[in-house]
């Protein structure tokens, strides 16, 4: 791992060569990715380049830690009862939107609140259930809504935009809630595992 300063920021990133034709950028557990295609190494010219949003995208992520501190996880929801939440507005949604969900699978996941394959299968996070109530409903529309658009296009985002006018405010709280997650359930499963 390396670091770069940026303006006021330094920022740790890492480099995997692939066999890509073009560079990529992505943000992974607070750190810049940066993919590269086999035979490359000016990754300097890309950071430089693309350094306003690699600033923009570290800004928001240490605004977002800073708000986690003042957010209340939930507590009262069971398993089961999670579940049965999940479940009850996945079969809601499906019916909104016309697809069909074929299995609903529940995960611990390190990076997403939920994802979606192309067979049909919903995965969501087991973390999700200590978020408020209109977080939940939110992240199970999205993945529904995969099944009729699997990928981030603009028609997808029409789709939320028909439900959730205010989709943005709810990704940003999203992040945030993240990393409350982070650094109450997930810190205290790993010094227990550490023990």
């Amino acid at each position: 791992m390396q670091t770069v300063k940026i303006y006021d920021l330094n920022v740790k990133y890492d480099i995997i060569h692939r066999n890509v034709k073009y560079w990529r950028l992505e943000l992974k557990n607070e750190k810049l990715v940066i993919i590269a295609p086999k035979g490359h190494d000016n990754y300097e010219k890309i950071i430089e380049k693309h350094k306003k949003w690699i600033y923009k995208k570290f800004k928001a992520i240490n605004a977002s830690k800073h708000e986690a501190k003042q957010r209340e996880l939930n507590y009262e929801l069971g398993e089961e009862e999670f579940r049965e939440l999940v479940r009850r507005l996945v079969e809601k949604f499906s019916l909104e939107l016309d697809v069909t969900v074929n299995k609903i699978y529940f995960r611990k996941m390190k990076s997403r609140w939920g994802s979606c394959s192309s067979r049909n299968n919903i995965n969501i996070n087991r973390y999700l259930k200590y978020l408020p109530g209109s977080l939940i409903e939110y992240v199970v529309f999205h993945e529904v809504a995969h099944l009729v658009e699997l990928n981030h296009s603009k028609r997808f985002w029409d789709i939320i935009r028909e439900k959730f006018n205010n989709y943005k405010e709810i990704e940003k709280e999203l992040s945030i809630y993240w990393f409350a997650i982070k650094d109450t359930i997930i810190g205290a499963q790993f010094s227990e595992s550490k023990t």
